[in-house]
């Protein structure tokens, strides 16, 4: 019996020592078949546990992850994700105001997966959210014109509301509003951003604060001090310009000036007058300092200069002149003629210039360098004064021009002029005519002709025919 429980507990001892050496064989195979191994990765933390009107300022949202080392079969670690870890930092033992050094807790939500990071910790600074009212203080500068005075000022609102971590806060000590009066004479209206001063005085940052309001509105009230009053002023003119010229605006700087007086009077005293101004005869704008025509027992504020300025402008207008077209350029052995003769010019500008401009001055011209015989429609050119005129339309813009060839041929005649198949002279009074058939196409002939009744001289007449019976000059020498 003995022997054959020592049997049994002899084949058990071999039979769990064969199942163990399996085993290891099986792990050591999937190892060779799946090996280790480490990976890494970030993995973003949750805050729990923070308290109610607080504020984590460090470390911002942004950096709040940790890098974690994590090992595990090739297969299960290569799947892995930030979705399969959880990182958390719990606030709750946390004090307010100071930084404070915690622990990263990181959990693997699989199987099969070691951490391998070290000292998983996190340095913090949780502030206390606190909301305070800091008060509005305005700054006024400069004073208000002479003769008023300045009244309450009213600033909206009085305080702003600031809210953020207790530190920052606690440091603000004003919010603090400049206006500059600069001699006002009108109720200020005013928007203003507020600067933020700290205890020590020095300009403070309210970055990452939250303000009620970044605007202040500010009303300072400005008002006529007894026995003053601002009155607007009126220019007193006389007379009228030259004839041709009219006042084309008046100006007055400043607008409005101080009186000092009893309050009766200067209640009874709506606007003020200037001295008369007598701008008679003026052709040319007027720049001159004046005086006031004040009531009796009421006075200039002292120190207060007036000017007035008056602008004085020409009528302007349109006339109309009818020059003769002259011709220019045309080469000597041409002749030209021109239809029609005078065009119709206007001219717009200062009346004064235009009465002064005579007809002469007005000169109309075509220039004809460089054109041969034949018809030509060409735009004449207008020249006058510059006296401030201008051209407004010339009527017709184009001029016809008809440029023929001039031909000279010379014949010594004694006598009786003798008469050819093609030309025939005939003397009356002085007057000499040549006749010529179209064979003989267009000719001048220059002669010296005896006449029985200018026995003591002889006249060399200057002879131009044309297919038709033309007279056209004579010259004596």
């Amino acid at each position: 019996m003995k022997k054959f429980a020592r049997s049994i507990v002899s084949n058990l001892f071999t039979l769990l020592l064969s199942l163990a050496l399996a085993i290891l064989i099986w792990f050591n195979a999937q190892e060779s078949d799946d090996p280790l191994r480490s990976e890494f990765l970030s993995i973003p933390i949750t805050v729990i546990g923070q308290p109610d009107n607080s504020l984590l300022l460090d470390p911002p949202a942004d950096r709040r992850v940790v890098q974690i080392v994590f090992e595990g079969p090739t297969s299960v670690v290569t799947q892995l994700t930030v979705e399969d870890f959880s990182a958390s930092i719990d606030l709750t033992e946390v004090p307010f105001g100071e930084e404070a050094t915690i622990p990263i807790a990181v959990q693997p939500k699989v199987d099969n997966v070691t951490l391998r990071s070290q000292q998983l910790e996190i340095t913090v600074l949780l502030e206390q959210l606190v909301t305070r009212d800091i008060p509005v203080i305005l700054d006024v500068r400069s004073e208000v014109a002479r003769g008023y005075s300045q009244g309450i000022p009213l600033v909206d609102p009085e305080v702003i509301t600031v809210s953020g971590p207790a530190s920052s806060v606690a440091e603000l000590d004003s919010a603090r509003v400049t206006v500059f009066l600069n001699n006002a004479r009108e109720d200020i209206f005013d928007s203003r951003q507020p600067v933020f001063y700290d205890q020590q005085g020095r300009v403070a940052s309210v970055r990452g604060l939250d303000l009620s309001t970044g605007q202040v509105d500010i009303t300072i009230p400005v008002v006529e001090s007894a026995g003053y009053a601002e009155k607007f002023i009126d220019v007193d003119i006389i007379g009228e310009p030259a004839p041709g010229y009219r006042v084309l605006s008046i100006n007055v700087s400043p607008i409005s000036v101080l009186i000092q007086g009893r309050p009766t009077l200067l209640s009874q005293v709506d606007r003020v007058q200037t001295e008369p101004i007598d701008i008679t005869g003026l052709t040319e704008p007027y720049l001159q300092q004046v005086t006031l025509a004040l009531p009796d027992g009421v006075t200039q504020d002292e120190g207060e200069e007036i000017f007035v300025e008056i602008d004085i402008e020409p009528f302007f207008t349109t006339d109309t002149y009818n020059p003769i077209v002259v011709v220019q350029g045309l080469d000597e052995t041409l002749e030209a003629t021109v239809e029609p003769e005078s065009v119709r010019v206007v001219l717009f500008g200062p009346l004064p210039a235009l009465e002064a401009l005579l007809d002469e001055e007005v000169r109309v011209t075509v220039d004809l360098f460089g054109l041969i015989t034949g018809t030509y429609s060409l735009e004449p050119d207008v020249s006058f004064p510059d006296r401030g005129i201008e051209l407004r339309s010339i009527q017709p813009s184009q001029v016809t021009v008809n440029i023929t060839r001039l031909l000279t041929i010379t014949n010594e005649i004694t006598g009786t002029l003798s008469v050819t198949e093609t030309d025939s002279v005939r003397v009356t009074n002085n007057i000499v005519m040549r006749h010529t058939t179209p064979e003989a196409g267009r000719q001048m002939a220059a002669a010296r002709f005896f006449h029985p009744a200018h026995a003591a001289r002889s006249e060399k007449i200057m002879i131009y025919s044309s297919p038709t019976v033309r007279l056209l000059k004579r010259v004596f020498p």
